[in-house]
């Protein structure tokens, strides 16, 4: 092989030298040592790998050197060392004027040992008026693969460069072909982390790593491992969380199949935007699953595939709606007709319980049914309810009135009819007991918006309640001691679908009451305005009151208007096998009355049947503006006492402060995808109140438990 080869050989080996080097420089001091250890710092690990980077640092060690000053040779080197990057980028003029600068710095400048090509080395001599000895040998032609090689990585430097990186991703890719250089590897890895392609990267550094071991290059081997680990720390994850009971599951990522045993593994990805789509049988249904997730840089993102059918003439579009609303696969299946089965019937019973330390107790057997139409899109229901009471409470002792017992039967029926986007719902129901009697009705509307995303509803209802004193046969032969109290009710809200995983509800409203609404049984207290009423002190005995209260005992009176407003919010968010519900309530009224609710629900899927959550609830309320602790009462010139026009004994008008903790269970007796479903829910809280300002009591602690039983099919 003649002399051309050579200098091929050598011009490759150079071009070798720094390609995947690309740590930062260290700071620069101002000082001969410091100058000289950046500039071989930038010759060792950035040239010419990082040429762009290089020829910057070179630059501000140049500043460095001209501001603060420093020994001429230093200044020669690093004029030296920015004449090579000029070279290297193609920059003929840069690289000679910087050559001149260099041994005008100092006349014994040399050019390093390495990394010193045939065209630097020309350069260098025209600038010092060295002729270059002429070439008459007859030589044979060099290698074209080395030639190749030696152009290939030249050009994928320049497009490093100049930023163009899927260029340089090419050109190290075909030199690689010819040969496998570790050096080349490396900086094939740098342009593609550089690009996005962080998974190639990896690659590409892991295999210039073993290359490096295998030719012993130390330098190599230090920056692979570096850039290695970088890349690990970097690459974000996917994993797929499949639906339980679809076998025929198929599942792709960016058009790449995915096996159905290796689902659950975490994979390797680059950061942006990644496509899944998946396919199977649910129900007799051909379901699918289509979801964009933008990824970013160490994100780890699990992708939990819900199936749901595309709209055809048996899916409803109510039915997407509650599809996309679906929290889980088993929520997506009740969604759609089973079997093809044009009508659901459910029906469903529980017994619920309540007992204070008020000696309060309630005990409430109900029952409920509905008919519906997946297909024709329309529903009916009803339920009935019997609440049995019984009360031996403090007021009631205080009032020398004895232990009673009533019930209270509750009914409701309701019809819906939503074929298309819009849909309404209307529903009546009344309430019986001895002294009061209630009867309701009311109509929602509701539509789906954008791609059914957003579903506004807007509902109005009227009440209408008759309050008398019993014993009667609750309709026939009622006494309307204090007449009627009418409720007109709005409301509005809207539904935001957020993700396939995240649902927000947000909506208020406005009820107007006019009607005398005072208890027919609630006598009040009276005290001495100066020498009693300001020292009573909260939760006085009903000992104390009576010993310390004036003979004159009036019936409780309340305003009778009263307008409510209320905002609220419901947040459900999935994540992994359990849903997160908040709910954030507001309420004010023209009583004065100013309250705050807040509530969370954790509900997780042990597994396909059994669901358990715990339920924590906070409640906050001030008093209203005519509840007082102690009313007074005074004596009029004329002898007649006189008593507060708006008086209470009622400790729900009371500030106060409740405390709730519990959670519940839910069985699921029977396969999701059956055509007959069987459910048991178990649900049990206790309840903690603290009465700031009331008589007879100033906390009460409460239990609340119901077990109930459904079916579908």
């Amino acid at each position: 092989m003649g002399d051309t080869a050579v200098r091929l050989r050598s011009r490759l080996a150079a071009l070798l030298v720094g390609l995947t080097l690309f740590v930062a420089a260290m700071p620069a001091r101002a000082d001969d040592a410091s100058i000289r250890e950046a500039v071989q710092q930038v010759m060792n690990e950035d040239y010419p790998g990082s040429l762009g980077p290089a020829k910057k640092k070179l630059q501000d060690q140049l500043s460095v050197c001209l501001k603060k000053g420093c020994g001429a040779a230093v200044k020669a080197e690093v004029h030296v060392a920015l004449g090579m990057v000029a070279s290297q980028l193609g920059q003929a003029d840069d690289a000679k004027q910087h050559f001149k600068s260099a041994l005008q710095a100092d006349a014994n400048a040399k050019l390093p040992t390495s990394g010193v090509t045939p065209g630097i080395r020309a350069q260098w001599d025209d600038v010092k008026g060295v002729k270059a000895p002429a070439n008459n040998d007859e030589e044979e032609e060099p290698p074209s693969g080395l030639a190749a090689t030696v152009t290939l990585i030249r050009d994928a430097l320049k497009a490093d460069q100049e930023g163009r990186l899927d260029e340089c991703i090419d050109k190290d890719r075909q030199a690689l072909k010819i040969d496998d250089s570790p050096r080349t590897r490396l900086h094939l890895a740098s342009c593609e982390a550089r690009a996005g392609k962080l998974v190639d990267a990896l690659k590409d550094a892991q295999r210039s790593l073993e290359l490096g071991i295998q030719k012993k290059d130390a330098n190599v081997m230090r920056i692979a491992r570096i850039r290695v680990k970088e890349l690990l720390d970097r690459i974000p994850h996917v994993t797929f969380d499949p639906p339980q009971g679809v076998s025929d599951l198929k599942v792709t990522f960016d058009d790449r199949p995915v096996p159905s045993e290796a689902l659950k593994k975490k994979f390797s990805v680059d950061p942006g935007t990644h496509k899944v789509v998946a396919e199977g049988t649910v129900n007799g249904f051909t379901a699918t699953f289509e979801e964009e997730y933008d990824i970013k840089e160490k994100d780890f993102v699990t992708v939990r595939i819900t199936l749901k059918p595309p709209a055809n003439d048996f899916i409803t579009p109510g039915q997407i709606k509650c599809m996309l609303a679906a929290k889980s696969q088993e929520e997506v299946q009740k969604c759609l007709p089973q079997n093809q089965k044009s009508l659901v019937v459910r029906v469903g019973t529980d017994l619920s319980g309540y007992s204070d330390t008020n000696a309060v107790a309630v005990y409430t057997p109900a029952i409920n049914a509905s008919l519906v139409s997946p297909t024709a899109g329309w529903n009916i229901g009803g339920n009935f309810l019997v609440d049995a009471v019984s009360a031996a409470s403090p007021d009631i002792v205080s009032s020398a009135s004895p232990p009673f017992e009533e019930f209270r039967y509750a009914y409701g029926l309701t019809g819906g009819y939503k074929p298309g986007l819009y849909g309404a719902q209307a529903s009546v129901s009344s309430s019986a007991s001895p002294d009061y009697v209630s009867y309701t009705g009311g109509l929602r509307l509701t539509a789906d918006l954008n791609d059914k995303l957003i579903t506004p509803t807007l509902g109005y209802s009227y009440s209408y309640d008759r309050i008398g004193r019993g014993p009667n046969n609750y309709l026939n032969d009622f006494n309307p001691l204090k007449g009627y109290i009418h409720t007109h009710e709005i409301e509005a809200g809207i539904t935001f679908i957020m993700s396939p995983t995240s649902v927000l509800l947000v909506g208020g409203t406005v009820a107007m009451e006019r009607g005398d609404g005072s208890q027919p049984y609630r006598y009040i207290a009276m005290f001495d305005p100066d020498l009693i009423a300001p020292f009573v002190p909260n939760g006085a005995t009903v000992d104390l009151v009576n010993r310390t209260r004036l003979p004159v005992k009036p019936l409780e009176q309340l305003p009778t208007e009263r307008d409510r407003f209320a905002v609220g919010a419901r947040y459900n968010k999935r994540l992994q096998n359990a849903t997160l519900r908040l709910d954030q309530r507001f309420y004010v009224d023209t009583w004065g009355m100013k309250a705050s609710s807040t509530d969370s629900r954790y509900m997780v899927d042990l597994s396909r049947h059994l669901r358990v959550w715990p339920h924590l609830r906070l409640h906050a309320q001030t008093d209203t503006n005519f509840y007082n602790l102690a009313y007074s009462a005074i004596l009029d010139p004329a002898g007649q006492i006189v008593v507060p026009l708006y008086r209470t004994g009622d400790r729900e008008l009371s500030p106060l402060i409740t405390a709730t903790a519990g959670g519940g269970v839910r069985l699921g007796l029977g396969e999701p995808e059956g055509e007959i479903k069987y459910g048991l829910t178990l649900v049990g809280d206790v309840m903690y109140t603290r009465f700031l300002k009331a008589l007879y009591v100033t906390t009460r602690t409460a239990v609340y438990g119901s077990v109930g039983f459904d079916v579908e099919f």
